[in-house]
């Protein structure tokens, strides 16, 4: 007697396998609440600067940025959006581990009384954060795309809509 086929065998294969919604949405929300956690940790240590614009202040800036940069790496690439998404969404958590540390770094800072040099050292912070991010995704996105291609992309679209962002908003977010 022959055994039956196993359901397995009978179902067509499945071209696209299922959007990684919740690992997605873990990762937005990562970047998402590690921006706010940081922006807020720099009222601490920055004179005057309120909780609350300078974390929509750095959410904002950062948030819009990123939906400049994904759109034009997807242009520029030919990657599928899925790879680009989900290539961007661990590079945005890979940056918040590093600005989570630095506004942990900056309560430290106000408990021991502020730092006169706290703007250079979050300046230092961000700059770091902008590293690791920028390699996490370069390595992401090998061997398909180019590593120039990729940091060409983010130092003139991703930091360069950034700065226009953080430039514009500062105000908006009622800082000093």
């Amino acid at each position: 007697m022959v055994p039956a086929p196993s359901s397995d065998r009978l179902a067509p294969p499945n071209p696209d396998p299922p959007l990684p919604l919740g690992r997605w949405v873990a990762l937005g929300a990562v970047a998402v609440c590690g921006s706010l956690i940081y922006g807020a940790s720099l009222a601490w240590v920055l004179p005057r600067w309120s909780l609350q614009g300078a974390a929509a202040w750095l959410t904002l800036s950062a948030g819009l940025a990123w939906c400049v940069f994904i759109p034009s790496l997807l242009w520029s690439t030919r990657i599928t959006w899925r790879e680009c998404l989900d290539a961007c969404l661990w590079t945005m958590a890979a940056g918040e581990v590093v600005l989570v540390t630095g506004a942990l770094g900056n309560g430290l800072l106000a408990r021991a009384g502020g730092c006169a040099n706290a703007a250079l050292i979050n300046a230092l912070i961000v700059a770091l954060s902008n590293i690791v991010m920028a390699a996490a995704l370069t390595v992401r996105l090998r061997p398909r795309v180019n590593a120039w291609r990729t940091v060409t992309l983010w130092m003139l679209v991703l930091n360069g809509s950034g700065a226009l962002f953080f430039a514009g908003l500062y105000r908006f977010c009622r800082l000093p």
